[in-house]
């Protein structure tokens, strides 16, 4: 079910009023009053539409987390980025650590701290 206040509290911090959200979405305005009003619950493909137009995940729409980063793709991430990922999952954060100490020892490391 969609979190019917994030979607306010979305629509406002990015400065959209009900006509321009939904020409954003391709969907009538009276839609968005719906759902904003938890009338309505929205498509998938519409909580879709919605997560890439405000940048959050469609898990933090329908309120199964409070983080709203969208989940980052592997094909984002450089091999030695994913190395890291791929040691912090098996849960060994000493190896993550020395792989983030080998790249701020390179000189082309373009880690900012």
């Amino acid at each position: 079910m969609l979190q019917a206040e994030r979607l306010r509290q979305l629509r406002l911090k990015n400065n959209h009023t009900y006509a321009s959200l939904s020409k954003a979405l391709d969907i009538n305005m009276r839609q968005i009053v719906r759902y904003e009003a938890g009338e309505s619950d929205p498509s998938s493909d519409v909580v879709t539409r919605m997560a890439d137009t405000f940048n959050v995940s469609a898990d933090y729409l329908l309120g199964r987390t409070d983080d709203p980063t969208p989940p980052s793709h592997s094909a984002d991430l450089t091999p030695h980025e994913q190395a890291i990922l791929a040691a912090i999952r098996r849960d060994d954060p000493l190896a993550a650590i020395r792989l983030i100490v080998q790249t701020e020892d390179k000189p082309d490391s373009n880690l900012q701290f």
